[in-house]
């Protein structure tokens, strides 16, 4: 299970927390598949179902970013996906614009939407992929810089993470997840 962390709306769909979203629905993008939202769901999921490396589900959660976890839980229950079997995308204020980077389990650093999953799943034993968002200007607060939208250049720089995580994404699926943190780490991605 791959669940994007961001805020939904039109009015999120640029800014700096959204970046897990965006490279989620890259990722959907890439097999095709679309996004959907269920009746009554807080959640909009893609799911791949063919090919050796399915099910896996794209989850989209709608309850904005400290309450992402609510939908976690019932949904990792549903298609059987522990802890090991997560992988949380999601902006990183401690990272340098664009550089992602791939770990599992640890804290939560301050941001609320892990806080909100590791609450709600009693686990910090999952994989996060981050993408960095790099840290606010001098005078700028966390909430400003974060639901903000990024300069020309950072926009570039993100759009280039947001593709790159959806290509990380992908080879954790069709392959071995700890690898992969091995060679993306490595590399420096």
């Amino acid at each position: 299970m791959v669940v994007g962390l961001g805020n939904p709306g039109v009015r999120y769909e640029t800014t700096r927390h959204n970046v897990g979203f965006r490279a989620v629905h890259a990722c959907a993008d890439h097999y095709k598949i679309p996004f959907r939202k269920p009746f009554f769901a807080r959640y909009e999921h893609a799911r791949l179902t063919t090919g050796p490396y399915g099910p896996v589900v794209f989850v989209k959660p709608l309850t904005f970013m400290n309450r992402t976890g609510l939908v976690v839980p019932r949904l990792m229950s549903r298609y059987h996906a522990g802890p090991e079997k997560l992988l949380v995308v999601c902006d990183n204020l401690d990272l340098e614009v664009g550089r992602v980077r791939l770990k599992r389990g640890g804290g939560t650093a301050g941001h609320n939407g892990l806080k909100s999953v590791v609450a709600e799943t009693g686990s910090s034993e999952f994989y996060r992929l981050y993408i960095g968002i790099g840290r606010p200007s001098r005078g700028e607060s966390v909430v400003e810089h974060v639901l903000g939208s990024p300069s020309e250049n950072e926009a570039k720089a993100l759009d280039v993470a947001c593709r790159r995580a959806a290509e990380i994404i992908r080879d954790a699926i069709e392959g071995d997840l700890d690898q992969v943190m091995n060679d993306c780490n490595r590399r420096g991605a």
